[in-house]
């Protein structure tokens, strides 16, 4: 953005909130003439008491108008209708009521000890019914704030989890295509073709993971989270299915146990594994050694790195799926590059802290 950019920008804004004040200044006055002339009709025509009305009238509206400003740096601090409903319900009551009595108590306070003659005492005796109408029509202004506010992290939220279920769904469209793409299936089709000659029981086996590969992934079908140990159990099927297509030039380590609780988003790790074979040389002088480690807080996918030259890697996959894991843990996928190695760091997430469950 450029400084002329972020000028007008500047400008504009400013002039959209001095443009908001003036339109609240005169629906201020109009109340303040309503109000006058119900409870004086006579005093309308006193322009002494209608100017102290109308001072009186933007004094007061203009203060209550302002508490938007201070509404909106809470919500943007401390304010949270999905995820702490109960906790910003008490803020911005807490805080509504301590600046609406600061308000409306101060402007009468001014108005009644400092430019008029009839004292602030003496207000509260004859006229404190005034300032209950103010403290309703304030709570009024400040419902409209609230009811907005929620209304628009509603939709947000609605939209967030449907654009996180269309991304979930291309990242499992994608890893099916790029499954069932015919090099894959020539590949599994050459293996099991040298299976059925060398071995027929391995070449059995074969047919089989294959099968329950492809139906693993099928029945991940609607769901938004998959436990760790669901995932991996995938990801076993797949590298068996690799590891007999390269034999010794490929080698895995795979972790021993895992977290029952701890979730992912479906075929997010295996499209980590995915990318080893995709964009890497796999041969007897360049091979491939593969690492799945996980902790209580994230999955290592760490890769012997051999990058092919040509190789159409658009980085569109991991995008997606960083911003769907930002959105579920808060947190970003990692990616530490060197000569020798490859590895992503990729946020394990707990049912209880990811904003939707599978």
């Amino acid at each position: 953005m450029s400084i002329y950019t972020e000028i007008k920008n500047k400008r504009h804004r400013s002039k959209s909130i001095g443009l908001a004040f003036i339109r609240f200044g005169m629906i201020s006055m109009s109340i303040g003439i309503v109000f006058l002339f119900l409870s004086c009709p006579a005093c309308i025509l006193d322009p002494k008491i209608v100017i102290s009305n109308i001072g009186y009238s933007l004094t007061m509206g203009l203060g209550l108008f302002s508490f938007g400003f201070i509404f909106g740096w809470l919500e943007r601090q401390y304010v949270s209708w999905i995820n702490k409903p109960i906790k910003s319900v008490l803020i911005v009551i807490t805080s509504s009521s301590f600046y609406g009595s600061f308000v409306i108590v101060g402007t009468n306070w001014l108005w009644y000890s400092v430019f008029d003659t009839v004292g602030f005492s003496t207000f509260l005796k004859q006229s404190s019914h005034i300032m209950w109408i103010e403290f309703g029509i304030f709570y009024f202004i400040a419902l409209w704030f609230y009811a907005r506010s929620f209304f628009i992290e509603w939709r947000k939220e609605v939209e967030n989890k449907e654009l996180l279920k269309r991304e979930a769904l291309m990242l499992q469209y994608q890893s099916l295509k790029t499954q069932v793409n015919p090099h894959f299936l020539f590949n599994s089709l050459n293996a099991l073709t040298t299976l059925i000659e060398m071995d027929v029981k391995a070449a059995k086996t074969f047919t089989n993971e294959l099968s329950c590969f492809y139906r693993d992934i099928l029945q991940l079908e609607n769901k938004e989270l998959i436990s760790i140990e669901e995932e991996l159990s995938i990801v076993k099927r797949y590298i068996y299915l690799q590891k007999i297509r390269f034999g010794n030039n490929f080698t895995y380590e795979l972790p021993t146990t895992t977290q029952h609780d701890q979730m992912v988003i479906p075929l997010s790790v295996q499209m980590l594994v995915e990318n080893v074979f995709k964009h890497n040389v796999i041969s007897s002088s360049k091979r491939i050694n593969l690492s799945i480690e996980q902790n209580h807080h994230e999955v290592l996918v760490t890769n012997t790195f051999h990058p092919k030259k040509d190789s159409s890697n658009s980085g569109i996959g991991l995008k997606n799926l960083d911003e769907r894991t930002r959105y579920l843990t808060g947190k970003a996928i990692s990616i530490i590059k060197t000569q020798e190695l490859f590895t992503v760091h990729l946020p394990l997430i707990t049912i209880e802290h990811a904003h939707i469950n599978s």
